[in-house]
């Protein structure tokens, strides 16, 4: 299947392009009218244009007004609005310092179970999976709307759609033309991003470009209830980003779109005051090329190819910071391989196929093909300068079917063949019920597979430690901690089983209540044992002595994981908007489940709320505040339960043709010192100005 799959793209293209005459859909952008309805039109469960009332998922909209009511500093803090959704800054724990983003808190800091798309774009890092959020080039005031898919969803967007996706819809370069310039200042550090939109009769364009000085969160010594000091971290970052996107037409019929971004900078590290993590900087880039060219052969019929590559480049030089005398004394001498300067590099190159028409008065269908190559080089990680390579085909569709007026169907699958777990198809049936005038009952049962990243696949690190004058055998090397990943692995699996209900109360309001169970199984995760005298036959001692650690990759636990969620978001008094949501989840361990951190890593309780008022005189207040219980994140410390309320204050005027909003926004006003993923990941209050112009 592999193989062949270039020439089968080929062929399908040509099949289409010769037979196009009945109907279809546009996957691209929607227009304003599609949100004035009754209930917002979405793309993001099937790939159809399809409104919430009829979706075979619960989805969260994040529209343009609610992003700036939220008073967001980053993207990753908008998703906080999310039934069920966990969200944690991570400070500098791993490869960059970044936040954490998961359905259901079953997370660790790459957040590898979720789907992230832009602009219909995955954003994932091949190495360890994953987006790197600070290191995205997306401005919040280009994005159009942001729709999250509350459960699996790898029927339409593959594997690593597990437990949900994110998919940031930009803003159409024909709807951005002028200038537009934002400057925000304050305790999280300071913001200019400048934004120029033009174009001809034919075509549009939008360029964007952002500096931002973040100062992450711990700044001051804190104390613990414990009594534990937490110094500050070095977690400060300059970020220099900038993203194209234009759109030309070819003809009545033809459209074609480029997309380019490229993010970059330094991103400090360490522990002010710990001599064994000193200061030290890691530089950080992420680029991505896009092009897509769509046919409209009618209006409800539509062919697209699309074609993407996006790379990503980690370096350090730890050189200065292990040649400190405490750190030495504790090592011996500088370890290999961290004894010269490393650079981790992952890339991923993505074409597909896409068709969406009507084969009847009753049915629409959408599928197509796609072919992805996945490759990483990282001397730390694989003990080799090759790069690791991971190759995928993959074809889907979905058929949505309207048997009765009242009864909607959508049956949809995924079969992807990959080198690291064969063949697997990801299933989805959706079932909805119009029971009377604004009420929908939803059914619907899927099932969805994660495929091992390239690290848990084909890692390989080994950490030795040279032995220096005076200690005894100096000059030999003495093995210290390995780390190997396993061929065998088997993709994770979930099997989700879900019930909801949706009530549309007018004017775009809407109640959505939703119940689910999942079971997850063959969970990766990494194990650690110390090869002895009776281990050193086994595979994984090859090349160790007695008492080296190693750890691996395994296919280990199941779970059970059992939500109950509610969403509100409602226009009160044409004035005010109300966004609530809620989720209850209880995680347990079932069949082969070894790790109990796993029954505390998702919040038992978690709400949020959003509340926005339009007073007269061009003044505008929000009210945002989120609930947590206390957890244990997959690979963090157990923090204990935040409240957090954040406040914005803007005004709206004009100088002279120039439309300009300037804006006062307080996070955690109420300093609560809230901590997030790490105990030391301190959230304390921040207060910010902001000044947008349009001219």
């Amino acid at each position: 299947m592999r193989v062949g799959l270039a020439p089968a793209l080929a062929g399908m293209l040509a099949f289409v392009l010769a037979s196009g005459a009945a109907g279809g859909e546009r996957p691209g952008d929607l227009s304003e009218a599609d949100f004035l309805d009754d209930l917002p039109v979405v793309l993001s469960a099937t790939r159809l244009r399809q409104p919430l009332s009829e979706t075979p998922a619960a989805i969260t909209v994040i529209d343009r007004q609610m992003i700036r009511d939220s008073g967001a500093w980053d993207v990753a803090d908008l998703f906080r609005l999310v039934p069920g959704m966990y969200v944690a800054y991570n400070v500098d724990r791993e490869i960059v310092p970044g936040h954490v983003v998961s359905y259901h808190g079953i997370a660790d800091p790459y957040a590898k179970r979720m789907q992230i798309l832009i602009d219909g774009r995955t954003v994932y890092t091949p190495l360890f999976g994953g987006p790197v959020w600070s290191n995205i080039p997306l401005a919040l005031d280009d994005i159009e709307r942001i729709e999250v898919v509350r459960g699996p969803n790898a029927a339409s967007y593959g594997a690593n759609s597990f437990l949900g996706v994110i998919n940031v819809i930009t803003r159409d370069p024909a709807e951005t033309r002028g200038d537009h310039l934002s400057l925000a200042a304050g305790k999280p550090g300071a913001d200019v991003t400048w934004r120029h939109g033009g174009g001809t009769e034919n075509s549009d364009y939008r360029l964007t470009l952002q500096w931002r000085d973040d100062r992450g969160y711990t700044q001051t010594p804190t104390k613990l209830s414990n009594g534990r000091s937490v110094h500050p971290r070095h977690d400060d970052k300059e970020i220099h980003n900038l993203a194209l996107r234009s759109s030309h037409r070819l003809g009545a019929r033809d459209e074609l779109q480029f997309h380019l971004g490229y993010s970059g900078g330094t991103r400090e590290a360490g522990e002010a005051g710990n001599p064994y993590l000193p200061f030290h900087e890691k530089d950080v880039r992420s680029q991505f090329e896009m092009l897509q060219w769509q046919r409209s052969f009618a209006p409800d019929h539509q062919l697209s190819l699309r074609f993407f590559h996006s790379r990503d480049t980690f370096r350090q030089d730890l050189r200065g910071m292990i040649g400190t005398t405490a750190f030495a004394a504790f090592t011996l001498g500088a370890p290999a391989p961290l004894d010269r300067p490393l650079s981790h590099v992952a890339e991923r190159y993505d074409l597909e196929l896409q068709h969406v028409f009507s084969p009847s008065a009753d049915t629409r269908l959408v599928w197509g093909a796609g072919a992805r190559l996945d490759q990483a080089k990282s001397a730390l990680y694989f003990a080799s300068s090759d790069f690791r390579r991971f190759r995928q085909a993959n074809t889907f569709a979905n058929l949505e079917w309207r048997p009765h007026a009242a009864w909607l169907l959508n049956l949809g699958t995924m079969v992807e063949n990959n080198d690291f777990a064969g063949t697997r198809a990801s299933p989805r049936l959706g079932v909805n019920f119009h029971v009377a005038d604004g009420h929908t009952l939803r059914a619907i049962a899927s099932r969805a597979w994660r495929n091992p990243v390239i690290y848990e696949q084909q890692g390989d690190a080994r950490w030795r430690f040279p032995v220096v004058a005076p200690l005894p055998f100096a000059g030999q090397v003495l093995p210290f901690q390995y780390l190997y990943g396993r061929d065998n692995l088997r993709p994770e699996r979930i099997d989700s089983r879900e019930i909801g209900y949706v009530v549309e109360l007018g004017q775009g309001g809407s109640l959505d209540f939703k119940v689910s169970r999942d079971r997850l199984r063959d969970l990766i995760e990494m194990y650690e044992f110390r090869c002895g005298a009776a281990q050193m036959a086994l595979p994984q001692c090859a090349g160790t002595t007695p008492g080296t650690d190693v750890r691996l990759f395994e296919n280990r636990s199941a779970l059970q994981v059992d939500a109950y969620e509610v969403q509100w978001q409602q226009r009160l008094w044409q004035r005010t908007q109300v966004h609530v949501a809620w989720a209850s989840t209880r995680v347990r361990l079932a069949g082969a489940a070894v790790e109990e951190e796993y029954e505390h890593a998702s919040p038992r309780h978690s709400w949020s709320l959003l509340l926005a008022h339009q007073f007269p005189g061009n003044w505008r207040a929000s009210l945002a505040g989120y609930y947590m219980k206390a957890l244990e994140a997959i690979g963090g410390h157990a923090v204990p339960a935040y409240r957090r309320w954040d406040l914005r204050l803007a005004h709206s005027f004009r100088l002279g043709s120039v439309a300009a909003e300037a804006a006062l926004v307080a996070q955690n006003v109420h300093d609560s010192g809230d901590r997030e993923f790490y105990r030391d990941n301190v959230f304390g209050r921040r207060l910010w100005a902001g000044l947008k112009l349009d001219f």
